[in-house]
């Protein structure tokens, strides 16, 4: 098989992040719009797609399982469930994407979901099929234009069966297009081809990667590959008569972790900006009662959870990070773990404030706490600065604090006030009055 002999990884262009179905430009997308209930087995992995093959065992694309944490979470049909084992076909190879299939086994048995068996002849070639998909949308005049929360279905017609692949055409309206043509998009990785037999659908294929989409992702003429199931029935027929103990040895390894509860000072000490060694921007940051993080050019937050030691983790992707203290109990750089090896993160000083050991008229300053950046300031990338006077008790605690200044108003000084009370001083034998700092804000 030399289909994809020349094919490089830079030539294919993936997402993980949502599904997608590419419509045609001239049929109103509610057209394409379908309810769960009709692909009942077809399951969002969050970052893929796949299909519950038999009432323990989903089928999806190898090439996402790097993202996949030890022990995902997955909801179906409103009951949770956990990935126990991430198999993938042993001469799965990322370069060429050649049997680029994978088989998750979850902790127990789906009862709720009738599960979809697997297309096993030969005989795809010219067949009718469905995709199936949810979130952004697109149409093959401009490609993507949008998201949405609504399951999406599109038909197509197999062009070729040959050999490890099944493929497909975006037809435009004047090259015989079908009534609801279309493919699959970015994130529908993984996603299966439904053949329509007589006793019922079956999964002809699995979501690999698209070419010819050079001009942008999902235009018409793009040709779309699809893992074919016929040619792996027997690796997948053995995967599933396997045992537990044979599976763990065949089986991707990932640390599965345990969410702790984080205490306000480790919490506080973790939020703030981070770069890369090559200059991209890291923001931990407050979100709804936890802490998120986000990339410099995204908004979209991720939940991080504390785990064991210095490490935190988030349960939804392959993605940890241990935690590096400087001598004065701060954060100064945090090593980050995931499918993309190892990488470092070292903190910025956003807020130049005062620091370690501050001592204020001969007093030393035990505890130092920095404000928190407001999301619309991290966003927005807005500066600033805010100047306050307060007093210090005799047992060290800060007091009467007031604003003396601000720029731009409104934007900072109730982080900045909430830092401030946080403060501790060394216990006084008489206190102070009439002290002032500032926090300067800057990126």
């Amino acid at each position: 098989m030399k289909l994809l002999a020349s094919i490089t990884i830079s030539s294919l262009l993936f997402s993980f992040y949502s599904n997608a179905i590419v419509m045609r430009h001239d049929i109103k997308p509610d057209k394409y719009q379908v309810k769960q209930a009709q692909y009942a087995s077809v399951i969002d992995l969050n970052f893929l797609t796949g299909t519950l093959i038999a009432p323990q065992w989903i089928l999806t694309a190898a090439h996402g399982t790097s993202y996949m944490p030890g022990k995902q979470e997955i909801i179906i049909n409103q009951q949770k469930y956990y990935v126990e084992f991430i198999i993938e076909h042993p001469e799965y190879n990322k370069d060429n994407l050649s049997h680029d299939i994978a088989l998750l086994k979850l902790d127990r048995l789906v009862l709720n979901v009738a599960s979809t068996s697997v297309y096993t002849l030969a005989d795809e070639k010219d067949q009718h099929v469905w995709f199936v998909g949810r979130g952004d949308i697109g149409n093959g005049q401009v490609g993507i234009t949008d998201s949405t929360d609504v399951l999406n279905h599109a038909e197509n017609i197999i062009e070729s069966a040959e050999g490890l692949w099944i493929t497909f055409d975006f037809d435009s309206p004047q090259n015989n297009a079908l009534a609801l043509e279309g493919i699959s998009g970015p994130g529908d990785s993984g996603g299966p081809a439904f053949i329509n037999t007589p006793t019922g659908l079956k999964v002809a294929g699995v979501s690999s990667h698209q070419r010819d989409n050079n001009d942008g992702e999902g235009l018409y003429g793009v040709k779309e590959y699809y893992t074919r199931t016929s040619a792996h029935k027997q690796w997948i027929e053995n995967i599933k008569a396997k045992q537990n103990n044979e599976l763990s040895k065949l089986a991707l390894k990932r640390p599965a972790y345990s969410i702790i509860n984080s205490t306000q000072n480790e919490t506080n000490a973790l939020i703030g900006r981070y770069k890369l060694a090559g200059g991209t921007e890291f923001f931990i940051e407050p979100c709804a009662e936890e802490i998120c993080y986000h990339w410099g050019n995204s908004t979209i937050q991720t939940e991080v959870f504390k785990t064991t030691e210095n490490r935190w983790f988030t349960p939804k992707t392959n993605r940890s990070f241990k935690v590096h203290l400087a001598d004065n109990g701060m954060v100064n750089h945090i090593v980050m773990n995931d499918y993309h090896g190892r990488r470092e993160l070292t903190k910025q000083d956003q807020v130049k404030a005062l620091k370690n050991k501050i001592k204020t008229r001969g007093r030393e300053l035990l505890t130092h706490v920095e404000p928190i950046w407001p999301k619309q300031a991290v966003y927005e990338k807005i500066e600033g600065s805010v100047t306050m006077s307060f007093s210090v008790n005799t047992d060290g605690s800060v007091d009467n604090i007031k604003i003396m200044e601000s720029t731009p108003k409104g934007m900072f000084e109730k982080a900045s006030i909430k830092a401030l009370s946080q403060w501790k001083y060394a216990e006084l034998v008489k206190p102070l009055s009439d002290i002032k700092t500032r926090f300067d804000f800057t990126l």
